[in-house]
């Protein structure tokens, strides 16, 4: 049986998909409201807001607790 955290994983993925599409369908003015877009396509309305005002999602943004710049990390690995 596969592990609980694949699905876990293909989750976030497939309600990453969707925050895009919801925010996709607001920018082109499909959908004029915030809180319908999230009820469509069933994201937290929250996240959708702070997607909207530029607000990257955790997996991709880097931590606090980094010492060193990418570019510095870089620059050592070299």
């Amino acid at each position: 049986m596969p592990p609980i955290r694949s699905r876990s994983s293909q989750n976030s993925i497939e309600q990453e998909g969707r925050i895009l599409l919801a925010i996709q369908a607001i920018k082109s003015q499909e959908i004029s409201s915030i809180r319908e877009a999230a009820r469509r396509f069933d994201v937290p309305e929250t996240t959708l807001r702070r997607r909207l005002r530029g607000i990257t999602n955790r997996a991709t943004s880097r931590a606090n607790s980094h010492k060193l710049t990418e570019i510095e990390e870089e620059s050592l690995q070299k």
